[in-house]
């Protein structure tokens, strides 16, 4: 993805180990080697070298940054530490001597957490605030991971160090962080034929309007053992899915959508829905990682789950979450009024946050640059908000975040292989910058307009989906077509559909009507034509579905009259621990259009008669992951 090198005048480290690293930090042949556009980020991340690698990171508020080099990546001390050259908002650092193989790490000073020259770890010289009046977080006790780094090598460890700030800001994570690692991948491709077959226009099997649509999680579609009966040896991993590959070609399905494979913290949830890295795959589901190979091997593993899929001739879409991440804090275990009402202890509505503002979890973007990442709140900046019903937006639109995503995205094309992207909470990425929760209705100048512009995802027909909704508007139908290329642009989940279908089998029959909130019948099986041929949409760019990740499946829709979220084997934290975060009631919706259809011969032929529907019906179909199999949730 980076292609030019960076050296300078040389600059003898004064750390251990000099015989084995030189550093170079300033201009001394920008006229040959374009030195003055590492300010534009151009060349953020590592980059390999034959003889060493080039460290790039934006960070437009830090006021100094230093590389810690680890050999032993669960050492408390790093084996090396060096100071980065600001350019612009980018600081750099050539490093000689190190290669593939290598685990790093970002600390940062700035107005918040000055640096002092006899700063140690686990001190608080220097420290002024948490957080200061303008949201900056610096704490040169956290390690911070980079938002580019390809491979990371294990979740953070808080056994060891609490990557929190507040009454934790003095303890050192130097030990405990994720270190990302320096890799080379070797993998030679099998699928050769079928990347040039994307480039094309005539990819047989894969024209615009052939996708049939599966979507799952990654651990979950093999983890159970039972899915050995389908060649599975290595259950719940990348391989896994690899090595399954021929069921869903089986199946009929053209493409298998994953649930967020973005690494994730341990307290991210089952769903994955809360990244901390847009480059490296989660790390546990690599049965590689499991079994303690090399970190180039999680980056090898999925690109043979990728190429095994191919050669099934099934796509490969990938669930994205660029509206938030999932760093954490300010939202531990609550503490809740007693106010018992015969039903449920724990009502949300009556929860109380004991967290302060100045109690927030570092584990990269926050504390590289927290205000130019996120969008932030009150008068001195020191909460998150939006409208992704979680907190830590970001800001999609401004410069920093803008190149993350582009660059994330182009490297799961051109690296991973990867066909397309469902976009979570799509609609984030339409706002103006730092304007949470504002709807907007033009997405020029935005994310959004890039993304269906841009040459790369274009060059290989990269498919591009959003979830068009926010947790506080609908923005369905404002997606937009590419500027250049009047049949390429955004695809988007039709609500409509799941809904007309959902009321027209279980409660209203023909009688069902926009007024009530869903499409009539001409409009469900014409691709919702009536919403989205305005802007020149074609009946595939609409992704029809009954069934998502997100609530009832198949089964339970025809099997409750109302969503079930309290103590039961599938949910085992309500039966411990009602007050967790992760165990509330309320959560879901509840316009759900379901029915209990009583015994089980009449679900499987409600179960068919909404397959039916689903396929015949003009648009995308998609079908949730284990509805074949009448899986409940």
């Amino acid at each position: 993805m980076f292609t030019s090198f960076f050296p300078a005048i040389l600059v003898l480290s004064g750390c251990a180990n000099e015989d084995y690293t030189r550093l170079y930090h300033t201009q001394d042949k920008a006229d040959e080697l374009n030195w003055e556009d590492i300010g534009e980020l151009k060349h953020l991340g590592p980059t390999l070298y034959e003889q060493g690698v080039n460290f790039g990171l934006y960070s437009a508020r830090a006021e100094r940054i230093e590389l810690l080099l680890f050999d032993d990546p669960e050492s408390d001390r790093p084996t090396q530490q060096f100071p980065l050259t600001r350019y612009g908002d980018v600081w750099n650092l050539y490093v000689e001597g190190v290669g593939a193989g290598q685990h790093y790490g970002y600390i940062a000073w700035g107005p918040n957490w000055t640096h002092e020259e006899d700063f140690y770890p686990g001190s608080v010289i220097g420290f002024k605030a948490d957080v200061d009046e303008a949201g900056n977080r610096f704490n040169p006790n956290k390690l911070l991971i980079d938002p580019y780094a390809q491979v990371v090598h294990r979740d953070h460890d808080w056994g060891r160090g609490s990557a929190a700030s507040g009454p934790f800001r003095d303890q050192s994570t130097y030990g405990a962080a994720s270190k990302g690692v320096i890799v080379e991948s070797t993998y030679e491709w099998s699928d050769d034929a079928w990347q040039t077959a994307r480039q094309s226009d005539n990819h047989d099997g894969h024209d615009w309007n052939d996708l049939i649509v599966y979507e799952v999680h990654l651990k979950g579609i093999t983890m159970n053992a039972a899915s050995n009966q389908f060649g599975v040896e290595h259950f719940g991993t990348y391989r896994g899915l690899g090595e399954g590959a021929s069921y869903l070609a089986d199946l009929g399905v053209t493409a298998v959508e994953l649930l967020p494979i973005h690494e994730k913290p341990l307290d991210g949830g089952y769903w994955g829905y809360n990244n901390t890295s847009y480059f490296a795959p989660e790390v546990s589901y690599s049965s590689a990682w499991n079994d303690g190979a090399e970190p180039v091997e999680i980056i090898d593993e999925f690109k043979w789950m990728v190429d095994q899929l191919h050669q099934q001739d099934i796509e490969v879409l990938v669930d994205v979450v660029y509206n938030h991440t999932g760093e954490g804090g300010l939202w531990r275990t609550k503490l809740f009024y007693n106010d018992y009402d015969g039903d449920f202890l724990c009502d949300p509505g009556a929860a109380v946050n004991l967290d302060s503002q100045e109690v927030a979890s570092l584990l990269g973007l926050r504390g590289i640059d927290s205000s130019n990442y996120y969008v932030l709140t009150n008068a001195n900046q020191a909460y998150w908000t939006g409208s992704t019903g979680v907190g830590n937006q970001t800001r999609a639109n401004h410069t920093p975040m803008n190149a993350l995503i582009m660059d994330s995205l182009r490297y799961y094309v051109e690296e991973l292989h990867v066909d397309g992207f469902r976009f979570d909470l799509a609609g984030v990425l339409g706002e103006p910058d730092n304007a949470p929760s504002q709807f907007w209705t033009s997405p020029v100048d935005t994310v959004l307009n890039e993304i269906a512009d841009d040459p790369v995802l274009q060059q290989y027909n990269t498919r591009i989906i959003a979830e068009p909704w926010t947790t506080a508007y609908d923005g369905s139908t404002q997606y937009p077509m590419s500027a250049n290329d009047p049949m390429y642009g955004w695809g988007e989940w039709n609500a409509n559909f799941r809904d007309f279908w959902r009321s027209f089998i279980n409660d209203d029959g023909w009688s069902l009507n926009q007024a009530q909130g869903a499409a009539d019948f001409g409009a469900a099986v014409t691709g919702t034509r009536d919403r989205y041929d305005w802007i020149g949409k074609r009946p595939y760019h609409v992704v029809n579905f009954v069934t998502a990740h997100d609530g009832f499946t198949m089964f339970d829709l025809f099997s409750y009259e109302e969503k079930e979220n309290g103590c039961g084997p599938l949910n085992p934290i309500c039966c411990y621990d009602a007050c967790s975060e992760w165990c509330d009631p309320n959560s879901g919706d509840d316009n759900n259009h379901s029915r209990t259809w009583g015994d089980d011969w009449t679900k499987r032929q409600m179960m068919r008669n909404a397959f039916v529907g689903l396929m015949i019906s003009h648009g995308t179909p998609m079908m949730l992951g284990g509805d074949e199999w009448m899986r409940t949730q």
